[in-house]
């Protein structure tokens, strides 16, 4: 008698950009870390750099922030760029105190094949360093990771742009 088990099917291959939060309020004591918000630049910046993310990535289909406000915040400008056809999802794999560990739980659930992922340094850095082995690189606030996410698994850095080039893209 044999047993046959049905293959599964591979994961189709992925996109993902990893973009930091805009320019946020500055740390004080009497404000939390997770209620600083983006300052009134942040916004601006954020509004021209979502458009521009839209032109590179013009089919995402979720959009995964930390919860901290800053990144909410970044998250609904690059919605709104995407005229809300990617949702916003917050998760804590995303905020200041995860692991690798965690983000990369997070990168393998993600079912959509195009996803924006808001967070933070150096989280995200750390994330793409988990993800493909890359040293040496740091995201100024507002700018992304492109990475392909192949079928067997295997992950490669295509691009990484400043914002103030997603600025440019989105004039």
């Amino acid at each position: 008698m044999s047993t046959s088990k049905k293959a599964a099917a591979p994961r189709p291959e992925r996109f993902i950009v990893l973009l930091r939060h805009g320019i946020a309020e500055d740390a004080t004591p009497d404000k939390k870390d997770e209620d600083r918000g983006l300052t009134a630049e942040g916004h601006a910046r954020m509004k021209q750099i979502a458009r521009g993310l839209e032109s590179a990535l013009p089919k995402a289909q979720a959009i995964y922030s930390s919860p901290l406000l800053r990144a909410v915040q970044t998250a609904l400008w690059v919605s709104k760029a995407y005229r809300s056809r990617a949702n916003v999802n917050t998760t804590d794999a995303l905020s200041p105190a995860a692991t690798s560990k965690q983000f990369l739980a997070l990168i393998k659930s993600i079912q959509e094949r195009r996803a924006v992922i808001i967070g933070h340094e150096p989280v995200l850095t750390e994330g793409l360093r988990a993800l493909v082995g890359v040293e040496g690189l740091e995201l100024k606030k507002g700018g992304c990771y492109g990475v392909r996410l192949l079928p067997d698994g295997k992950a490669l850095l295509e691009w990484m742009l400043p914002p103030r080039i997603l600025r440019k893209l989105g004039e």
